[in-house]
């Protein structure tokens, strides 16, 4: 069951064989197997004897593998042949158990231990080879983006995992939640995301493959499908962002247009994903990606409007900064309306640049070299600089960031370039370059094309050029700054002098000592009044709750049943239960007299069996014996008549004498043959014909002279077999002709043996086949009961198993019932308790409401002496400024209605104002007012 490129993720190759030697000695022959672990090798070394054992633990652990057969065993495993057929079957069974699930997926990991792959590669491996276990594996593959997987990672990176990711991006991208595909199951959108983030960031191939396969757009698809996705799909694109740092610009570029300009449009009107959008234009803000915002009306420009409006403000400013990128870079000189337009809008939204100072603000801003680039070409349009300054004096970048466009600041200050800025732009330029020299401890440079002067801790002789004139410009720069904002607050604090002493003369009048009146004593008389009343309607209500609870308890169980079910149906099917477990137990009693009636037979079958056996081997026995006598009588019979035979030979003498003359005749020719030999040696030329070689004579006499030897040898022997006496020999041949006459009497003792042997055979064969034939049938019918006891059992089981929730329910209805019934008890002793609680409540609310009643007279006797002493106080206010500018009103957050109590609506009104004002008649009708309230409260108590 492989999965899609899985074949490429894992694979194996027998790559060649290597001879060993054993610690005992024994020379094997050794596999080396290459192994690809998702593109990386490795080798691992095998005998045959580790592929045997492995065949037999994978039968094992999946039984119903149909494994390729081992190749045979009994043979020379060292030599060529062998190991060369051997090497191609084993490397297909590494092959088959690779392409097959079950092995995959063992317990015993038999298969990965075998190939020294590490649970990293078990865990992905099983994910791209086994697409059916992936929903499981799945969250088990996350743990590789942990910190001590960091070796492992790679594997992510595999284009067999990569199309799966891919694969499953493209399915959430569907918005089917019925889908059956493994992607679509809880948290998995974002372990999608996590893998495809740790895939992107470990290899460049994975990331260019997966840019190519438009994998921003599918991330953003999801975000445009659902807004929670926006913080899964930040995980890759954030990989992404960094890793591509100097080409992200091209490749937003290229996937705005194919379509992402619209899909960033669509995001872009959803305030949860506005500062996304903006972030990731200004990342790429380089010519390829500003090309689609400059067409005057288009999606482009509706985007960045869409920004400038959120009610983000962070996103508010990217927006403004987003916009003056087009501008400083010439995309709206053709229109200078549009131009003029583009600039009011960028003041707008960078007028109130307060927000910037969010740290997170500050490193989209100048967090890559990039953006400080573009901001510098910004510092050069005087139109802009001055707000864009003014976003870095609140954004507050470290001087190493600064540190980059410093050249830029200090032309500001000296008004060195090509055009003129204003003062604004070079008191706030200044303030940027105090800002460095004060962070890094050395002085900025004085030339415009420095790029990291003043961020640097080292002194470079070289910025002395100059320096003078810039330390002017910058001190002209912020004294002029200086003495601005001194004017403005010396002018400011004038105009207040006035009105602080005309405060002070008020609040002098104003803030004589007050007549006691002192609220603890009321407030814990009326806090234990109230408690009072509170305990008492509770301990009321909850005493009626259980009246009304235990009548209705008392109704339940006069007519209650233990189940809901009819009471005959339940008996009958609990009769059939009774009647199938009858049925089985005779049927059980039944096969054990089976049984045992069939172990009886069968054990004299096995008896009859032992002796028919061992007649036969008797039998065999006797003839064995038999056949080795009558050999043994053939053999002396066949000797004692050759010697009968050769001692009767007729001319005897005469045939010694024959062989005699035939050695004396084979000895001359020897001799002779020697003669010449030696002859020949000396270089006689006598014995050699015309043409023929010394040599050559030589060997062909030494051929006749073997030849005469054998002859000789042969004579011998003739000579020998003719010496003999026939009177001995005739003597031996009765000898032996005795000797068979004694083996015959013995084969015939032994064939009267055999006769009774097989008959008694004959008899026992007989009684072993009846025996077997009755344990034959015992055993089929101990089957046949078996069979039926099978069938009744699962027939009893059944109706048990249907019966048994019925059982069940029945015992839990009594339970509960017999619950119900102790429960009233206990209700009832709860009941009496509480109607005693309630009379204790009843008599704590009266006690509480005396004092409260006191209390409330000393309260109204106290208030009335404090309307006397501000009726007595002056009615004079303290006017604002006349150049008093209020705050912008902020909407106060009111409690929630469930938080206020009798008191919080007479507080929440501007009681302090009137009482203040000096108004006597209408402090004094508020006070009235409360006087009365407060009387007309308690008095109905």
């Amino acid at each position: 069951e492989p999965g899609s490129g899985g074949a490429l993720c894992i694979t194996v190759r027998i790559t060649r064989t290597e001879e060993q030697t054993s610690l005992m000695m024994q020379r094997f022959t050794a596999y080396v197997i290459e192994v690809s672990d998702f593109g990386r090798q490795f080798e691992v070394f095998h005998r045959y004897g580790d592929f045997e054992a492995l065949h037999k633990a994978v039968l094992a652990d999946s039984p119903g593998v149909n494994l390729p057969p081992m190749p045979p065993k009994g043979v020379d495993g060292t030599d060529m042949a062998v190991v060369a057929m051997r090497k191609v079957e084993l490397e297909k069974i590494l092959r088959f158990m690779l392409g097959n699930a079950m092995v995959l997926m063992g317990k015993e990991l038999v298969l990965w231990k075998f190939l020294n792959l590490p649970n990293p590669a078990v865990i992905a491996g099983r994910f791209v080879l086994v697409p059916r276990c992936r929903t499981n594996t799945l969250k088990t593959l996350m743990k590789l983006n942990e910190a001590k997987y960091k070796e492992d990672v790679y594997r992510l990176a595999h284009p067999s995992i990569e199309n799966l990711l891919m694969e499953a991006l493209k399915e959430l991208n569907k918005n089917a939640p019925d889908s059956s595909h493994w992607c679509q199951q809880p948290q998995g959108r974002t372990a999608i995301c996590g893998l495809l983030a740790a895939a992107i960031g470990s290899s460049e191939a994975c990331r260019g493959r997966v840019i190519e396969g438009s994998v921003i757009s599918l991330l953003l698809g999801l975000v445009e499908k659902e807004d929670t996705a926006l913080d899964d799909a930040r995980l890759a694109l954030n990989v992404i962002v960094a890793r591509e740092a100097e080409r992200f610009g091209q490749i937003l570029a290229n996937y705005l247009k194919t379509g992402g300009l619209a899909q960033l449009g669509v995001l872009a009107q959803r305030t949860k994903c506005q500062e996304f959008v903006g972030k990731i234009l200004w990342l790429a803000w380089d010519a390829p990606a500003r090309g689609p915002f400059v067409q005057p009306g288009g999606q482009g420009l509706r985007l960045l409007q869409a920004l400038l409006q959120s009610t983000i403000p962070t996103c508010a400013l990217l927006g403004g900064v987003l916009l003056a990128g087009l501008i400083a870079s010439g995309d709206f000189d053709a229109d200078r309306g549009h131009r003029t337009e583009a600039l009011n809008m960028v003041r707008k939204a960078l007028a109130k640049p307060e927000a910037a100072s969010d740290p997170q603000f500050m490193k989209t801003l100048c967090g890559a070299s990039t953006s400080l680039g573009r901001l510098a070409a910004m510092l050069e349009d005087p139109d802009l600089a001055p707000v864009i300054l003014g976003l870095l004096c609140v954004a507050r970048p470290p001087a190493a960031k600064l540190g980059r466009i410093v050249g830029n600041l200090a032309a500001i200050v000296g008004d060195r370039g090509s055009t003129s800025h204003s003062e604004e732009s070079r008191a706030r330029a200044a303030e940027l370059l105090l800002h460095i020299q004060g962070s890094s401890g050395t002085s900025s440079s004085g030339q415009a094309g420095g790029s990291d002067g003043g961020a640097s801790g080292t002194i470079d002789l070289d910025r002395c050029d100059g320096i003078a004139a810039h330390e002017e410009s910058l001190e002209a720069a912020l004294r002029t700054q200086l003495l601005d904002g001194v004017s403005r607050n010396r002018q400011a604090l004038e105009r207040g002098a006035a009105d602080v002493r005309r405060t002070s003369d008020l609040a002098e009048r104003r803030l004589q000592a007050l007549p006691p009146v002192e609220f603890e004593s009321f407030d814990k008389a009326f806090d234990a009044f109230r408690t009072a009343r509170e305990a008492l309607q509770k301990i009321v209500r909850s005493t009626e709750e259980l009246h009304l609870d235990m009548g209705r308890q008392l109704s339940e169980l006069a007519e209650a049943k233990p189940s809901s079910g009819d009471p005959n149906t339940y008996r009958e099917q609990l009769l059939a239960v009774e009647r199938c477990g009858a049925e089985v137990k005779a049927q059980r009693e039944a096969l054990a007299t089976a049984e045992a009636d069939a172990r009886e037979k069968q054990a004299r079958a096995e008896a009859s069996t032992a002796d028919l056996r061992k007649a036969t081997d008797d039998l065999r026995r006797l003839d064995d014996e038999l056949s080795s006598l009558r050999h043994q009588k053939a053999e002396k019979d066949s000797e004692a008549t050759k010697m009968r035979h050769k001692a009767s030979t007729p001319n005897m003498q005469q045939m010694k004498q024959q062989v005699q003359e035939s050695l004396d005749r084979n000895l001359a020719q020897a001799k002779e043959y020697q003669i010449i030999g030696q002859r020949v040696q000396q270089g006689d030329p006598d014995h050699l014909k015309e043409g023929e070689s010394r040599d050559s004579k030589i060997s062909e006499l030494a051929g006749k002279l073997t030849q005469l030897k054998k002859q000789h040898a042969q004579l011998l022997q003739q000579q020998k077999e003719l010496d003999f006496d026939p009177a001995e020999l005739a003597e031996k041949a009765s000898q032996f002709e005795n000797e068979a006459a004694e083996i015959q009497s013995r084969i015939r003792s032994v064939e009267d043996q055999r006769q009774a042997v097989d008959s008694d055979m004959k008899f026992k064969s007989g009684t072993s086949t009846r025996e077997a034939e009755d344990a034959r049938a015992a055993q089929d019918r101990r089957s046949s009961l078996a069979s039926k006891l099978s069938v009744a059992e699962s027939e009893a089981k059944s109706l048990l198993e249907t019966v048994q929730p019925r059982i069940q329910e029945h015992h839990s209805g009594w339970q509960r019932l017999l619950a119900q019934q102790k429960k009233f008890g206990t209700d009832n002793q709860t009941l009496e308790a509480r109607l005693e609680e309630a009379a204790q409540a009843a008599q704590t609310e009266e006690n509480t409401r005396r004092d409260m009643a006191a209390q409330v007279e000393e309260m109204m006797r106290k208030l009335q002496n404090l309307q006397s002493f501000i009726q007595r106080l002056g009615s004079e206010t303290i006017a604002p400024p006349a150049t008093f500018t209020p705050p912008a009103r902020t909407e106060e957050v009111q409690p929630s209605s469930s938080m206020l109590d009798d008191f919080d609506a007479f507080l929440k009104e501007d009681a302090g104002a009137a009482l203040l004002s000096g108004d006597s008649a209408s402090g004094g009708a508020r006070l009235d007012t409360v006087t009365s309230s407060l009387s007309n409260d308690f008095g109905e108590l």
